[in-house]
């Protein structure tokens, strides 16, 4: 199965020699979890269970977000967020909790490719 990125609108693949890398949500960051959640619009109460199985693309940081190597280190093939990085909010949009999207419904659209 095709890992895809479920930031809202985003339909980038996480494939063979693809440019995006892809991030899972911090876990054990409470607080800094809630931002992510906040920033994609999921209820806030969705259980940590579900939220682990949820990727988000790098076209959703700013390269301030990530890791740089350094003068002489090899370039890492896959970018690395830094552990404060927060998705770019969806712009043009407020993000409620009235009308986030179910997390039940953003793992269908997933599943269903």
């Amino acid at each position: 199965m095709v890992r895809t990125c479920d930031y809202p609108g985003c339909s980038n693949k996480d494939v063979a020699d693809s440019p995006q890398s892809f991030h899972r949500f911090p876990v054990t960051d409470v607080a800094l979890r809630k931002l992510w959640v906040l920033v994609l619009g999921i209820h806030v109460d969705t259980k940590v269970e579900k939220i682990k199985k949820l990727r988000v693309c790098s076209a959703h940081f700013s390269d301030d977000d990530f890791l740089s190597t350094c003068p002489g280190q090899r370039q890492m093939k896959k970018r690395i967020l830094k552990k404060s990085a927060v998705p770019a909010p969806q712009v043009n949009k407020t993000v409620t909790t009235d009308r986030a999207p179910s997390i039940t419904k953003i793992m269908r659209d997933r599943e269903r490719g």
